[in-house]
């Protein structure tokens, strides 16, 4: 199971989903594109770092503004998306 942990100023991704095997399950595909990306604009921007490891994704916000808040709450929604439609396989905790 992926576990996923929101808090204020980070989000922590941590393990498989075991959907599938591995390079062809798509929860953990989902999972890994839309935080991936999202670390990558805050790396990017400015706005915090990441940390990276096999089955693991901590993303720290160092700035908090506008755009870097909504990144993070589409980020959320989206998991929540796909916790919804795979409850076996995430589970999400919001701090």
């Amino acid at each position: 199971m992926t576990l996923i942990r929101f808090d204020k100023n980070y989000v922590e991704i941590t393990g498989h989903s075991n959907y599938s095997k591995a390079g062809s399950d798509i929860v953990c595909s989902a999972i890994s594109t839309l935080t991936q990306f999202v670390a990558e604009i805050i790396k990017r921007e400015n706005f915090g770092n990441y940390t990276v490891k096999d089955g693991y994704l901590k993303i720290e916000l160092k700035v908090e503004n506008e755009f870097s808040i909504k990144l993070f709450n589409y980020l959320k929604e989206a998991i929540e998306s796909i916790q919804k439609d795979f409850p076996k396989n995430v589970k999400l905790e919001v701090k």
